[in-house]
């Protein structure tokens, strides 16, 4: 008999990695100003160095490498939610969309939230924006490259 979901395996890696992606977001949240500033700024210098290795004089903030990071991270995380949903149907992954925007959505919310109770963070909407479309574009990707998998395996 064919099955249109993915392994055992396959599906319990996915859950462990969203699950995670969501842990490092929560945790990142709850660090005091301070220490996200440092983060931020130790990146911001890491980053400096390679784009000079590559010739790029580079004219970045911490400000912008924090609004990267969250964009960068919740790719990632609409990435794995669409990943999760794949996992249960590899021919249609796309019916599953609402729920994995929905818990991204859920996700963006909580994580904000939980900077209105940390020293010196804010929860702000924008930052939830941010997070959001980095979730759609994480889904939207993975969509596409579900798809293409499809056609290039000729799977029904």
């Amino acid at each position: 008999m064919k099955t249109n979901s993915c392994s055992m395996r396959f599906r319990i890696i996915m859950f462990v990695l969203t699950a995670s992606v969501i842990a490092f977001a929560f945790i990142h949240s709850s660090m005091p100003s301070v220490e996200s500033a440092q983060e931020s700024e130790s990146v911001l210098d890491f980053v400096t160095v390679i784009l000079k290795l590559f010739g790029i004089e580079p004219n970045l903030s911490d400000h912008i490498i924090r609004k990267l990071a969250h964009f960068t991270e919740y790719t990632v995380l609409g990435a794995l939610l669409c990943s999760c949903a794949y996992s249960f149907d590899r021919i249609k992954p796309i019916k599953f969309v609402p729920y994995t925007v929905s818990i991204g959505l859920f996700t963006c919310f909580i994580d904000e939230t939980i900077q209105l109770g940390v020293e010196g963070r804010s929860g702000q909407v924008s930052d939830m924006w941010i997070d959001f479309f980095g979730v759609l574009l994480g889904t939207a990707v993975m969509l596409v490259a579900f798809w293409i998998y499809r056609k290039i395996r000729k799977i029904n």
